[in-house]
């Protein structure tokens, strides 16, 4: 038996567009009529109300046109995370073909087989919840073995799990079937001989339901009490992460733009979060009034999915770079991701905080630039002052030589004049044949007069009456 949690999306309308439901809310048309399909925190505005209605109520508050195809985006990246607690996930949604109803949207994930796994069916939606709460949407849910009685308690708001297909009657008989995802065609039907609830459908003789309202009516019914197959489509796992935003009104201020990009980052999160990733490569472009669009890459120094560790090196190049005409639309891409390592913290460790330096240098290099923050490494080279290169922060390098070396290399070196005295060479190399000509070389470490440490190479002739060329090469860090 499956087990089904589903989430009822009643402000989809309007969280597909990016926007609040206090200042802005979403009308449809259907012909000449036009209705309003997401509400308005405080209750001024219903889904539902025509149009003249809501504005009447609302006048201070901007209606907006319906955007299905942001509707269908929105909804399809909550699926992704939706696979975080169960598979299989399906989205599916009712259209009134009267357009006497505003739209509903539904997201289903079976999690009869994860519940033990993750603690308990109450473990599960709250686990689900959780993950979405932070983009701040209004969700309400259902659970029950069947797709359309989910979908029903959760447009009840009854969040009581129905575990067994035996306890459906009971749990829906008594609710109304005004609540049920028909057309007003058939709920004016049975609503005409004086039907009201389930229970009372159901006393009814299935020849006569058939003859008088039709078999999808009775098919309906029987999917719904799990007595009939109820087919279905899932959502496919997502092999990558995009999320484009096309704002309603030009943006030419960065902090403006902010808010919508961490919307953005909010379900790259969630998305990570599902597949207990985190993310190593982001790139964001940002769609222009004019001129070619803008991007913005962040290369994190460890992996994360932690918003601060998204948005501050974004945020740092959005303000040392700003776009150079207004903002019309953003798309972030996920460009690489990988496993998080495990954290391990000390038992004993008393410290209230600790430093986060991958964020800091990451920090760093959004505003001082990539070039300019960077660690020096080891790489295989004869020479030691070939064997040292710039290398981003947290790159280990090839293993060191085993005779110290300076850390400070001069830009080019300088000719000593004459050889100094009482030193003894630390590195000698006589090789090099492969890849020139044969390098003869001695490296010794001397403290000059002002106490400094300092490296020098002896280019050796051969000649045991002399004739060696000393170079200062680099100083000891």
């Amino acid at each position: 038996m499956m087990l089904w949690l589903c989430l009822d999306n009643p402000q989809l309308a309007i969280e597909a567009l990016g926007l609040s439901p206090q200042t802005h809310w979403v009308w449809t048309a259907h012909g000449s009529q036009r209705w309003a399909i997401s509400g308005l925190e405080g209750g001024d505005i219903r889904a539902g109300l025509p149009y003249p209605m809501a504005q009447l109520r609302a006048p201070a508050t901007r209606p907006l046109p319906r955007d299905p195809a942001a509707e269908a985006r929105a909804l399809a990246a909550r699926a992704q995370v939706a696979y975080g607690v169960g598979s299989p996930v399906v989205v599916g949604g009712f259209e009134d073909p009267a357009g006497h109803q505003p739209p509903r949207w539904w997201l289903w994930v079976e999690i009869g087989a994860s519940a033990r796994l993750f603690g308990g069916v109450e473990a599960v939606r709250q686990r689900l919840l959780q993950a979405l709460q932070p983009q701040g949407l209004q969700l309400r849910s259902g659970i029950a073995p069947t797709r359309a009685a989910a979908a029903l308690l959760a447009r009840m708001e009854d969040d009581r799990p129905c575990l067994d297909a035996a306890a459906l009657p009971a749990r829906l008989d008594p609710l109304p079937l005004a609540a049920l995802p028909w057309p007003a065609a058939r709920h004016q039907a049975v609503h005409g001989v004086g039907l009201r609830r389930l229970a009372e459908l159901r006393t009814l003789p299935r020849d006569s339901l058939r003859r008088r309202f039709g078999a999808d009516l009775l098919r309906d019914l029987d999917r719904l009490y799990g007595e009939a197959a109820d087919p279905f489509e899932p959502v496919p796992p997502a092999e990558r992460f995009e999320h484009r935003l096309t704002l309603l009104e030009e943006i030419a201020h960065v902090e403006a733009l902010l808010f919508p990009l961490r919307r953005g980052l909010q379900a790259l999160i969630a998305f990570l979060a599902a597949r207990d990733q985190a993310l190593i490569r982001l790139r964001l472009q940002l769609s222009l009034a004019w001129g070619a669009p803008c991007d913005y890459d962040v290369h994190l120094l460890s992996a994360s999915r932690a918003l601060p560790r998204l948005l501050d090196p974004l945020r740092e190049q959005l303000m040392q770079r700003p776009p150079p005409a207004p903002v019309r639309a953003l798309e972030l891409r996920a460009e690489e991701w990988t496993t998080p390592p495990a954290q391990q913290t000390d038992l004993f460790d008393t410290a209230a905080v600790s430093l986060d330096w991958p964020a800091t240098l990451e920090r760093l290099q959004a505003r001082l630039g990539r070039h300019r923050v960077w660690t020096p490494a080891c790489v295989n080279q004869l020479l030691p002052e070939q064997a040292q290169c710039q290398a981003a922060p947290g790159h280990e390098g090839a293993p060191p030589a085993a005779v110290p070396r300076p850390l400070w290399w001069l830009p080019q070196p300088q000719r000593l004049t004459q050889p100094p005295r009482h030193t003894g060479a630390v590195e000698r190399i006589d090789s090099g044949w492969w890849d020139g000509p044969l390098q003869r070389r001695d490296y010794h470490w001397l403290d000059d007069a002002r106490g400094r440490r300092c490296w020098l190479r002896q280019d050796r002739s051969g000649d045991p009456l002399g004739g060696d060329v000393w170079w200062l090469q680099g100083l000891d860090g």
